[in-house]
């Protein structure tokens, strides 16, 4: 008998195509929260949340869970999107 799959710990999202989808709606929904409610946010800001957002990110990765790190990501994109909207409509 080879071994047991039963008591292995198991990935809170396992399915990385649902895990990239569920970050994908992440994306959007801060987005437009940023967009709609938050007018500007300072670069000295928008360095550290992006720092806090890849360290948020690396840790479960580390640890095997892919998918939540996913939706870390999708945060930290929709902060530099806003950004990039921000700039590119301001100029």
């Amino acid at each position: 008998m080879g071994e047991v799959a039963i008591g292995r710990e198991m990935a809170a999202l396992p399915d990385l195509a649902t895990a990239g989808l569920y970050g994908v709606v992440v994306f959007l929904l801060a987005l437009g929260f940023l967009v709609i409610f938050v007018e500007t946010v300072p670069p000295r800001r928008l360095i550290a949340v992006l720092l806090g957002s890849f360290l948020v990110a690396v840790v479960p990765a580390g640890m095997g869970e892919t998918g939540i790190a996913f939706l870390a990501l999708g945060v930290g994109a929709a902060l530099i999107a806003n950004h990039a909207f921000e700039w590119l409509t301001t100029r």
